[in-house]
């Protein structure tokens, strides 16, 4: 409903076109991705692009994330022939992001952070860690999510 608002980096070396994406919060590929098909596994798991038409674009992005998936996912879609090239451009894609009613990413706040063993994820109410595949989810209040930001994350929360 939002439109298109993922904006990714592709790039070309050595004449093969890769994704390198830096706006995917803990299902960040850490590895440039290539466009081929062929998989690449990094820190933080499994990824691979496949070629394909659809009404949202040509690539596909697939994953299976370390210590939380067995079977690849979906991660999104994108189109390599859709290219951002003013920075108005990108102003218009954030203010959607952060004023669009059906926008996932401004209805509450939300932390990430990969760990050694898993990641970690804090809303304002509840506080998530994967630990080698196993997941613990608490239910918090508003003292303890600034108590979280501050001590798991380094943030200052008022």
């Amino acid at each position: 409903m939002t439109g298109r608002t993922h904006v990714t980096n592709i790039i070309t070396h050595d004449g093969q076109r890769y994704l390198v994406d830096t706006g995917f919060g803990g299902n960040l590929p850490m590895t440039p991705v290539p466009l081929n098909g062929e998989t690449v596994i990094s820190e933080n798991g499994e990824f691979k692009i496949e070629r394909a038409d659809s009404e949202y674009g040509d690539y596909f992005l697939y994953m299976k994330l370390k210590h939380k998936d067995e079977d690849w996912k979906l991660g999104y879609v994108f189109d390599s022939t859709h290219s951002v090239n003013r920075l108005s451009e990108l102003n218009e894609i954030q203010k959607i992001i952060l004023e669009h009613p059906a926008s996932p990413f401004n209805k509450r706040p939300l932390m990430t952070r990969r760990t050694a063993r898993g990641n970690i994820i804090l809303t304002d109410t509840s506080f998530t860690e994967w630990i080698d595949g196993r997941v613990e989810k608490m239910e918090i209040d508003n003292k303890t999510f600034k108590e979280i930001a501050d001590g798991k994350f380094g943030i200052k929360v008022r």
